[in-house]
């Protein structure tokens, strides 16, 4: 039996950080600090709760998905140029070149182990929609590719216990979803499945997603300002809507680009919000962006 989605109230959420963003990507929660990418000003950016946003490198090419090695060292995909980096003290250390394999790598997500899912756009914007599959980089450096058909992999995410992994199928028609794979113990993805559909790509394109300790996915939907907590098959449990009453497509507003479970008790839900719209996106990533938490019922899992 399923019930309506629970709509959690408006005034239950604060602003935890805004002036000097822009558009805001790959949130991570690690070692007690919200990590993200800033898009437009090209930073990878750090937070921790209570205090103001802190640049912690540089990535002219482009900050993207952003992940953590086994030994704890920020990784990040560098989207102009197709790159896989590794954040050090000084300069970015390149650990990959994906562009002979991936076009337009964007969003990432890394295990325990340091293994890298890599996500990609597969088509350039205004042209037909091409099917491609997932990059697995390896901690050795081995490079294999996972999944197939899918179209847009952009947000990523990896269960708690490392097992599953998720992404959104941003544009795919004539209904968006959600598709989950089985990880075996050598990192291979098996056992394609939907874990979730919704609706036209028009209205319920899907961002960036995060899992909770109960295998429930959050899931950024940034055409219509939502944020949804989805369960496996597809349920809708909890909602958060940025700005009910004003429509953020194709005008532009509130964008819900993503979310990440993190802060003491891992229930504050981080939500990464862009004031922008589809033109201004194309432009540089034209943005004012802006964070705000919220507590909710399930934790996530701790890093």
């Amino acid at each position: 039996m399923t019930h309506s989605p629970k709509v959690l109230p408006a005034d239950a959420r604060r602003v935890v950080a805004q002036g000097g963003l822009g558009y805001l990507e790959s949130a991570r929660w690690h070692r007690g600090a919200l990590w993200f990418s800033d898009m437009t000003r090209c930073k990878v950016c750090r937070l921790s709760p209570g205090e103001r946003p802190e640049d912690v490198a540089d990535v002219p090419g482009r900050p993207s998905g952003l992940g953590f090695g086994s030994d704890g060292s920020p990784m990040v995909i560098s989207l102009d140029d197709a790159k896989l980096l590794r954040l050090g003290n000084t300069t970015p250390d390149k650990l990959a070149d994906l562009a002979p394999i991936a076009f337009h790598p964007n969003d990432m997500a890394v295990d325990r182990d340091g293994r890298a899912y890599i996500g990609q756009h597969g088509y350039a914007f205004g042209n037909d929609p091409v099917s491609v599959g997932l990059v697995v980089r390896h901690p050795d450096g081995r490079i294999d590719t996972g999944g197939e058909d899918l179209i847009f992999p952009n947000g990523i995410a990896i269960s708690a216990d490392g097992r599953t992994v998720v992404v959104a199928e941003s544009f795919r028609a004539p209904r968006t979803r959600l598709t989950a794979f089985t990880v075996t113990d050598d990192g291979v993805l098996a056992d394609q499945r939907v874990f979730a559909e919704f609706g036209s790509p028009d209205t319920e394109t899907i961002d960036g997603i995060c899992f909770d300790s109960e295998g429930a996915v959050w899931a950024a939907f940034p055409w219509i300002g939502e944020f949804r907590r989805v369960r496996d098959g597809g349920e809708v449990t909890d909602i958060i809507r940025i700005d009910p009453d004003t429509a953020t497509y194709p005008d532009g507003g509130n964008f819900a680009v993503d979310a990440i479970l993190g802060g003491p008790e891992m229930r504050t839900l981080y939500l990464l919000i862009s004031d922008t719209n589809p033109e201004r996106l194309v432009n540089s990533f034209d943005a004012t962006g802006r964070i705000e938490a919220i507590e909710v019922e399930v934790a996530g899992s701790r890093d």
